[in-house]
């Protein structure tokens, strides 16, 4: 099966060379490599053809997100598969025949590599569709907060060996393979997204459909996390919370949605009372939260 290989870039320049010669020590080089660059002129483009002058390259004169950017590339290619691959992926061990044969079945739209931490202890990249308490449990932090308690760990699969394949809700976009033909059929990812839940939406999307996603641990990336996210201060978690709200909005229904809109900004509220004057960095967060929770929207980053 032919692959593209699709990178979005955003100030990624030191990492994305990397990236791709990851994805071209799994693929071959002669591999397609799509890069949508939402940072134009920060010298990612040119690494990148350094690396694979045959790129393809869709600069984006705004900041438009990474969905918006994924439906460009899509847009484009031509391949039998798509690689999702973040810039901060360094390196992909394994046989690209694992991941053809997962997709043999065709019910299949998306392969999930295993995603390490760059000691090669698992990132744990496989989870459950999520409902309303699972953001509420991933704001409080109530797996490690109580370890023995089933329900908060279920989101994030924490009791599945990360070695064991098979198929899942969802899996992280940092390195997924997408059947291109089901684009069509489950349709484009949603802009709405800026960053962050729209693999999640997508993939879910696709199970609603009958697709089905599957995890395949013998090929492994070893992914810096946060390594691509955009800025390096409260500004990705700002607009994870954003596309959590929209993503609660979407699948859960307006009155599901609000409640989970009122119970963090809740805890924030307690927060910033607790922390006002023995954690100031505490309560400035949780002040940085309170617009998002009111206007759904996070400040977006500039090219």
């Amino acid at each position: 099966m032919s692959v593209d290989v699709v990178i979005v870039n955003y100030r990624s320049t030191t990492l994305v060379g990397g990236a791709v010669a990851a994805a071209q020590g799994l693929l071959g080089r002669d591999a397609g490599v799509i890069l949508v660059d939402n940072s134009p002129g920060d010298g990612a483009a040119e690494a990148v053809r350094a690396a694979a002058p045959h790129v393809t390259v869709l600069a984006n004169r705004t900041n438009r997100g990474f969905a918006a950017a994924v439906n460009r590339a899509l847009a484009v290619s031509r391949a039998d598969v798509v690689l999702l691959l973040n810039p901060d992926v360094g390196s992909i061990s394994g046989a690209y025949a694992d991941v053809e044969a997962a997709f043999a079945d065709p019910r299949v739209t998306a392969v999930a590599a295993r995603l390490e931490h760059p000691d090669g202890s698992a990132l744990g990249n496989c989870f459950t569709a999520p409902r309303a308490f699972d953001f509420l449990s991933e704001d409080l932090a109530l797996a490690q907060r109580f370890p023995g308690w089933g329900r908060p760990r279920r989101f994030r699969q924490l009791d599945r060996d990360p070695a064991q394949a098979g198929t899942v809700d969802w899996a992280s976009g940092a390195c997924l393979f997408l059947r291109r033909a089901a684009v069509s059929d489950v349709g484009p990812f949603d802009e709405r997204f800026f960053v962050y839940c729209e693999e999640t939406d997508w993939l879910v999307r696709a199970a609603r459909r009958g697709w089905v996603t599957a995890y395949v641990p013998s090929v492994r990336a070893v992914h810096a996390t946060a390594g691509s996210s955009p800025g390096a201060d409260a500004r990705p978690s700002l607009l994870l919370l954003e596309s959590q709200h929209r993503y609660a909005r979407k699948h859960f229904g307006a009155v599901p949605a609000a409640a989970l809109r009122a119970a963090l900004a809740g805890v924030d509220l307690a927060r910033i009372a607790r922390h006002a004057r023995g954690n100031g960095g505490t309560a400035a967060a949780a002040r940085a939260r309170l617009p998002v929770h009111l206007a759904l929207r996070a400040h977006r980053p500039a090219p």
